[in-house]
């Protein structure tokens, strides 16, 4: 149903609501944005318009596709031709620099989705066209001859020449993948002295995956050991409770008062999806699904009509007054609407969900299907020439277990490989409904048997009530992939309005300033069902209640939660019990807590 919203909201419909992605746009042959926006939204529309099989999405993106074909060049240049002047005559247009490597690698990463849900042989013979050109040209036009952002991500560009490399066996596409690697910065080095090459936040997330990708080249462990040490050194010193790392727009540590912006949220899963995928590391896939089932759902509206620029883990009002955000961009960096903030998000938020769903399925090196992520979703495939369906039948994230159901056009020998998370301890599977196996967490599971249509696998994963510490010894409550938070009541304030959608304030109506009692019990309460439209408060699938009290003295300081008191905290006010929903089920909401003190 997420996937669905998308489609009848901005992902189906944003050329209905935003001129720079309209007829106009330089990727459709017209005189406006020639840069990223169009480009971004396509990012998000071609993979979403194939899972779903929707045709009026189809024939949306198709005239983008036509035109970047036809748009090729002799010289295997393609895209706009030319500058269109720099002046900005609508927040946030780019209408110079057109000829920049990096709106091209977002083309490509659309182009290559078009032919993984087509066939589209064009896309192969374009792609090798353009890379060839790219090789001639970049020792005099390297990747940060127009702008630096290029040169911080380069990875996209990389990882779409080994894309093409793996289907076509063009020796020279590692050719031009190392010199990819060269002229792009140096995350290896970066990650490893925990010093990134920029502290832009989402360079940082696409910066990510570009050390596996350097590994896939020269298979240097240095690369895998530096992707470890830089996700832990963005935990330790720049990590929030839903797996993400702040980013307003640089980063900007560990207080759950401090931003992160959606683009980061999105390129961050992308790039984890692809570590995923190169290393298996269940490390990584796990915080994937954090991010997911948290970060993701909370930063847009549930009609997926508007979106927050930055998002707070401890988010007690939504206002443009707020002003600890390292970028205010006019104060409007919090607000719920269209284009608040900077428009790179309304364009590229779109991409989140559809490639997590297709992230979910993977073929294994060892000839058969791996099941990196939890969700309901379908996958068709072939295995040793015989096309095989498997389904995942769950309530995931809202259900403890999933169901994944194959069909076989006959009997078929295969490994199944099935990822447990790192929290599942005491995890099962059973097979045809038989006895329960025991599987170790944290490691992907390989099932090996001959298939046969209407077996199904069954996974168990016993979630536990946790609690996790972070900024200030502040506590947060867990269960399986899900952070819960204290929803807060909100009172709307439209402020504006941009194309029919509204920008808004958010105030809270509710008490926020609450410690958790240490010792106090917690339980879990389930819905009757799992809604269509579970990310909201009044739709919440489960809620967690336990014990807190109220620190008097902690008020509001400048539209945001005051200086956060050292845990634990005494207070004299009275115990009350609260309610937790499931944080992306919230829009304001305390997750960070203090604790009582004893």
């Amino acid at each position: 149903m997420q996937l669905e919203t998308m489609a009848e909201g901005l992902t189906g419909r944003l050329d209905e609501f935003y001129s720079l992605v309209g007829p106009q746009n330089a990727w459709l042959g017209g005189e406006g944005d020639a840069w990223e926006r169009g480009p971004y939204w396509l990012d998000g529309l071609v993979p979403l318009a194939h899972i779903l099989d929707n045709q009026r999405l189809k024939d949306k993106a198709q005239p983008w596709i036509e035109f970047a074909l036809r748009s090729q060049q002799p010289s295997g240049y393609f895209g706009p031709p030319d500058d269109r002047g720099t002046g900005k005559d609508e927040n946030g247009i780019q209408r110079a620099n057109s000829a920049d490597w990096w709106p091209r690698m977002v083309m490509l990463k659309v182009l290559q989705q078009h032919h993984e849900a087509t066939g589209d042989r064009r896309v192969l013979d374009f792609m090798s066209r353009y890379f060839t050109y790219q090789q001639r040209q970049l020792p005099t036009q390297p990747l940060d001859h127009w702008t630096e952002w290029a040169r911080h991500r380069g990875g996209e560009n990389t990882a779409s020449a080994l894309w093409l490399y793996n289907r076509t066996g063009e020796r020279s596409l590692l050719e031009l993948a190392r010199t990819l690697v060269g002229q792009t910065s140096d995350w290896t080095a970066g990650f490893a002295a925990e010093q990134p090459p920029t502290a832009h936040g989402v360079n940082v997330a696409m910066g990510v995956k570009q050390p596996a990708l350097a590994y896939l080249l020269d298979g240097r462990s240095e690369h895998i050991d530096a992707i470890r040490h830089g996700l832990a050194f963005l935990e330790r010193d720049h990590g929030q409770v839903t797996g993400m790392f702040s980013g307003d727009e640089p980063l900007h540590g560990t207080n759950p008062i401090q931003g992160t912006e959606l683009c980061t949220v999105v390129e961050f899963m992308f790039s984890l999806e692809a570590l995923g995928q190169i290393t298996g590391d269940v490390a990584v896939l796990d915080r994937l699904e954090r991010i997911a089932y948290n970060a993701l759902p909370a930063q847009t509206t549930e009609d997926y009509m508007a979106r927050q620029y930055f998002q707070q883990p401890n988010q007690v009002m939504i206002s443009r007054d707020v002003e600890q955000y390292a970028q205010q961009h006019g104060g409007t960096s919090q607000l719920i609407g269209l284009l608040d903030g900077y428009p790179c998000c309304t364009v590229n938020m779109h991409q989140g969900w559809p490639k997590f769903v297709q992230s979910m399925w993977a073929a294994s090196a060892d000839g058969g299907l791996a099941v990196l992520n939890y969700g309901p979703s379908n996958a068709r495939v072939t295995i040793g020439g015989v096309e095989v369906q498997a389904e995942q039948q769950t309530s995931y994230p809202f259900e403890d277990g999933v169901r994944i159901v194959l069909q076989t056009a006959r009997p078929m020998a295969f490994p199944l490989h099935l990822r447990i998370p790192g929290w599942a301890e005491g995890a099962t599977i059973k097979i045809n409904g038989q006895d329960e196996t025991p599987v170790s967490s944290g490691r992907i599971a390989r099932l090996e048997r001959v298939w046969r249509t209407g077996d199904t696998v069954e996974l168990i994963f016993p979630a536990k009530i946790t609690r996790s510490m972070w900024h200030k010894q502040l506590v947060s409550l867990e269960r399986g992939p899900l952070v819960f938070a204290l929803p807060i009541g909100e009172e709307w304030h439209k402020i504006g309005e941009r194309s029919g959608i509204a920008t808004s304030e958010v105030f809270p109506t509710t008490p926020w300033n609450y410690a958790l009692e240490p010792g106090a019990a917690v339980s879990l309460d389930r819905a009757a069902a799992v809604s269509d439209c579970p990310w909201i408060d009044a739709n919440a699938p489960f809620s967690l209640s336990t014990t807190g009290r109220r620190i008097p003295g902690w008020d509001r300081y400048h539209q945001t939660h005051g200086s956060l008191p050292f845990s634990p905290v005494s207070t004299d006010a009275p115990a009350e019990t609260l309610r937790l929903v499931p944080y992306g089920c919230t829009l304001l909401r305390m997750s960070e807590f203090p604790i009582v003190k004893a």
